[in-house]
């Protein structure tokens, strides 16, 4: 098994360069393996271009689209930063090795406490998990250098941007469900313009859509209305 996903992860990091992703993300995907954020059963998945069943329905964020996103985050080894949706806590761990401190929060209770025990069990301590609803923050978390959501967004989240420091950047997907672009919005004016928080958009991608009024808002199919 061991050969096995060392030529996989191999392949994998060719993947990657040919996708043209930084080296600072490149040397966090050759840092943290994937079979300690994944169950064994699926291995045939791991390092490959597909999502990996987590648990409850749920999947693992698109691979090289996540890699992606964490291209464009361009964190610091000073960088401050909040996930929005830890899922596995891989993409959690990726980001521990590219900054400081990382703040990350899950909607699903359950995948934020088996999180927690897998940044354990790699002795990964520059985390904190939390468990609730990531678009509807606390200040007293402070403002963040950075934030990543991993989720589709099908508008703007405006209201995070309070939270992120003056420059900052916020990448997520963003459009209907199935398909997406990846954004990158600016905590700035637009120099053209003076319009605040420029956004950009690059790659298409494929996430779930998050849950809440910027994804896929429950309240609108609950039954006892």
């Amino acid at each position: 098994m061991k050969v096995v996903m060392k030529k996989k992860k191999e392949e994998f990091i060719k993947l990657l360069r040919k996708n043209k992703v930084r080296k600072k993300v490149i040397d966090a995907y050759e840092q943290i393996n994937q079979l300690d954020f994944f169950d064994e059963a699926f291995s045939k998945k791991l390092y490959t271009d597909q999502p990996v069943p987590i648990g409850s329905g749920h999947v693992s964020d698109p691979p090289v689209a996540l890699a992606r996103m964490l291209h464009y985050l361009d964190l610091k080894n000073t960088s401050r930063v909040l996930e929005i949706g830890t899922g596995s806590g891989y993409s959690t761990a990726l980001l521990s090795f590219m900054a400081k401190d990382v703040f990350s929060i899950e909607y699903q209770e359950n995948f934020a406490r088996e999180a927690r025990v897998k940044m354990n069990n790699v002795d990964i301590s520059n985390v904190r998990l939390f468990a609730g609803d990531g678009f509807y923050l606390e200040d007293e978390l402070g403002r963040f250098d950075a934030i990543i959501i991993c989720a589709a967004c099908q508008k703007r989240p405006i209201p995070l941007m309070a939270h992120l420091s003056p420059g900052g950047k916020m990448v997520f997907p963003m459009g209907p469900a199935y398909r997406q672009q990846i954004a990158v919005m600016s905590n700035a004016d637009d120099e053209n313009s003076g319009t605040p928080y420029p956004t950009n958009f690059y790659e298409f991608c494929e996430f779930p859509l998050a849950i809440g009024p910027f994804g896929l808002d429950i309240n609108r199919f609950n039954m006892d209305e």
